[in-house]
């Protein structure tokens, strides 16, 4: 997995984890941008504080790398706003995933940050964040653990559109955006 350099895992997984937690890529138009990749501790296994690691990840990047998204994985709300707020006005944007539900608050903060707290699930959507629903609803009427299989029929493709300023890496604009396949 190290072979490949585009692999991303939380960055505040602990040190020899495979693959890497920030990514620098060209985009189609040559300006560089940054993918940071980081884990919530709420619920979630235990890794470093995801707070400490962007500001570290951060202050490593070249000043001309200005256009940088976060991808934050985290259970709650709660942790996923404060990291937007937190890092408000350092980076293009601040993208919340984990919870397969999209939520409906994109917005630009102050500082010019696009945030969205869940981007919400790519996989087969008339499921149980992805798993056949009679399995979910089974375990959850008789307590009894199950296997958990993939639902099968349409995917959605769920995600953000974000209009960053080349120039500042602050943000535009940001819209949701779903795509359906049979």
């Amino acid at each position: 997995m190290n072979s490949h350099p585009r692999l991303l895992r939380p960055a505040n997984y602990p040190p020899g984890s495979p693959g890497s937690g920030m990514v620098t890529v060209a985009a189609r138009n040559g300006v560089q941008c940054a993918v940071i990749n980081l884990q919530g501790r709420t619920y979630m296994p235990n890794s470093d504080c995801p707070f400490r690691k962007a500001d570290e990840l951060l202050l490593s990047l070249p000043a001309e790398v200005r256009v940088r998204f976060v991808d934050f994985h985290a259970e709650v709300t709660s942790e996923k706003m404060a990291m937007g707020w937190h890092l408000d006005g350092r980076v293009s944007g601040v993208i919340g995933t984990h919870t397969h539900i999209p939520t409906a608050d994109s917005r630009i903060l102050p500082g010019g940050t696009a945030y969205q707290t869940d981007a919400g699930m790519t996989g087969p959507y008339d499921s149980v964040i992805g798993v056949e629903k009679e399995m979910i609803v089974r375990r959850f009427t008789n307590s009894m653990p199950v296997k958990m299989e993939a639902a099968k029929g349409m995917v959605e493709f769920h995600s953000v559109i974000i209009d960053v300023d080349e120039e500042t890496g602050l943000a535009r604009g940001i819209r949701r955006h779903m795509l359906r396949a049979d």
